[in-house]
C-alpha cells in the first residue's frame, strides 16, 4: 500500500473536521506514563542510527508471561507456519470471491475446509468466518432459518463477547435471545435445559469448554435437545477436540469456534478466523463459501468454488449472511498449524495443556486464601480460583513481577467477585508456574 503524507494543511483541516484543537488531543485517553517518549530523528540519520534507535526504545518493552486466557490465548505458532503463511502468493492474494480465483488459493481453503470437518466431527465446512463472536451469531441465524422457529437459547458460560455479538445480531429481528442460569456449578443443569427447550426453540447453544473453563456433559445435554427437534451449536476450542469428544460424536448440528489458538498470534484480540461446521442437511444454508473439488475435462484434480453466496448485495435481510469477510490468511495459518501438528502432535500438544493447567491448578488451590471454585468439574487449560485476597493487589503484585495475571470475573458477572480464570497453555515452563505460586502466596 502506498503512503501518502500530508502536508500542515491537511493536518490542520482533519484536525478542525473532527473538532479538536492539537493530535495530542487524540490521545487523552491514554494516561500519559503509558506513552511512548516523542522520536528523536531530527537532523536526519543513517539506516544504521535509526535502527539503534529503535533498538534502545524496543528494549522498553517487558514480555510478560501470560496466566491470562479468556478467549485469546498464548499458544506457541511453530515456524512452519509463517514461513508458508508469508509468501507472497498468500500474502497479498485478494479474498477469493471470484471463481477465477487461483487453484493454489482453492486448493488451501479446500484443505482447511477437510481439516476443520475432520477436526469437528461434522460433514461441511465454509472457507471461514471473522471470528468466533460472528461465527456464533451467523449459527444462531443458520438455525432460525432451517427451523422456521424464533427462539434461540443460550446460557451463563457463554463467552460474554459472544452472546454480545449474538444479541447485536437479532436485535431488530424477531429472535429471541433466552439467558438461562448454571453459574452456581459452573456448568449446565440437565433440569435446567430440560425445562428451558420448547416447540419455539430453534437452536441451543453450549460452549464447551464454556467461558469458566469447565468442559460440559455434552451427550446427555444433546439428548434433551434432540428431544424437542432443535438444533444443537457446540461453540468449541479447537484445540481441546484433540483430546475430549468432537461435536459429530454428540451430535450437534452446527459447530463453531475461535481460530486463533491454531497459529494465529494474539495481537491484541486481532486478527483472527472463525470457523463454522454443519451436518450436511444444513449446507446449503451456510454463509459464505465453500470450495470443491472436481476433475477437468483431463481428468485431473482442480478445486472450484461450490458455493459463493454474493447474495448479500440483493436480498437484504433474506440473505444468509451480510458479512463478506472470509479471514483466508488466518484461516491458512490454521491449515498450516493442524498439517504440521498431525493427529498425534495435536492431541500431545492438548495433552500438555490439560497437564500443565492441572499442575498449576493443584498448587494454588493448596495455598492458604485461595480455593477452587468448581473443584468437581473437568477443565481443559482455565480454571476458576476464588480468593480471599484482594484481587488488584494480586495483579499488580504479579505484573510487577513480569506476569500478566489471571482475568477478574467480577468485571464480566458480579456473583463471581473474588473469582479469577486462570489459564496455562503449553507456553509456561514449571518455573514460571512454581513462581507463580510462591507470589501469590506472598501477595
Amino acid at each position: 500500500m502506498d503512503y501518502t503524507s500530508q502536508n500542515q494543511k491537511d493536518k490542520k483541516k482533519m484536525l478542525e473536521t473532527i473538532g479538536i484543537g492539537g493530535v495530542d488531543e487524540l490521545f487523552d485517553v491514554i494516561p500519559k506514563d503509558l506513552r511512548a517518549e516523542k522520536l528523536n530523528v531530527s537532523g536526519g540519520k543513517t539506516e544504521q542510527e535509526l535502527l539503534n534507535y529503535f533498538s534502545r526504545i524496543a528494549s522498553k518493552n517487558k514480555v510478560l508471561a501470560s496466566f491470562r486466557g479468556g478467549g485469546i490465548y498464548d499458544h506457541y505458532i511453530p515456524s512452519l507456519v509463517g514461513e508458508v503463511v508469508g509468501r507472497s502468493e498468500f500474502l497479498t492474494a485478494y479474498t477469493p470471491y471470484q471463481a477465477e480465483a487461483s487453484q493454489g488459493t482453492l486448493q488451501s481453503i479446500f484443505e482447511y475446509q477437510s481439516l476443520i470437518c475432520a477436526l469437528t466431527g461434522l460433514d461441511t465446512s465454509n472457507a471461514s468466518l471473522y471470528d468466533g463472536a460472528t461465527a456464533t451469531a451467523e449459527a444462531a441465524l443458520l438455525a432460525l432459518r432451517a427451523s422456521g422457529k424464533s427462539k434461540i437459547l443460550i446460557f451463563q458460560g457463554l463467552h460474554p463477547d459472544y452472546k454480545q455479538t449474538l444479541e447485536t445480531y437479532l436485535e431488530n429481528s424477531q429472535a429471541e435471545v433466552v439467558v438461562l442460569g448454571g453459574l452456581e456449578n459452573g456448568g449446565i443443569e440437565k433440569d435446567v435445559l430440560d425445562k428451558a427447550v420448547d416447540g419455539d426453540t430453534a437452536a441451543v447453544i453450549i460452549q464447551s469448554p464454556n467461558y469458566f473453563g469447565v468442559i460440559e456433559d455434552m451427550l446427555p445435554l444433546s439428548a434433551i435437545v434432540k428431544s424437542r427437534n432443535s438444533l444443537l451449536i457446540a461453540v468449541v476450542n479447537p484445540l481441546s477436540l484433540g483430546v475430549f469428544q468432537s461435536p459429530g460424536e454428540y451430535n450437534a448440528d452446527i459447530a463453531v469456534g475461535e481460530g486463533q489458538v491454531l497459529g494465529s498470534t494474539m495481537s491484541a484480540g486481532g486478527a483472527t478466523f472463525g470457523f463454522i461446521a454443519v451436518k450436511k442437511a444444513l449446507e446449503w444454508k451456510m454463509p459464505g463459501r465453500i470450495v470443491g473439488q472436481t476433475v477437468d475435462k483431463d481428468g485431473n484434480r482442480g478445486f472450484v468454488l461450490t458455493l459463493q453466496s454474493r447474495e448479500q448485495h440483493i436480498r437484504r435481510e433474506k440473505a444468509t449472511s451480510n458479512i463478506c469477510t472470509s479471514a483466508a490468511l488466518n484461516a491458512l495459518a490454521g491449515c498450516v498449524f493442524l498439517s504440521g501438528w498431525g493427529n498425534d502432535g495435536f492431541k500431545n500438544l492438548a495433552e500438555v495443556n490439560i497437564s500443565k493447567a492441572r499442575y498449576a491448578f493443584n498448587k494454588i488451590k493448596s495455598l492458604e486464601g485461595f480455593k477452587a471454585k468448581f473443584e468437581d468439574k473437568v477443565f481443559f487449560n482455565e480454571f476458576v480460583i476464588e480468593t480471599a485476597k484482594s484481587v488488584s493487589k494480586i495483579q499488580k503484585t504479579l505484573l510487577k513481577n513480569g506476569f500478566l495475571g489471571p482475568l477478574d470475573l467480577s468485571s464480566v458477572n458480579k456473583n463471581l467477585k473474588n473469582c479469577l480464570l486462570f489459564c496455562v497453555t503449553e507456553q509456561r515452563t514449571k518455573a514460571e508456574i512454581d513462581r507463580l505460586v510462591e507470589i501469590l502466596a506472598k501477595a
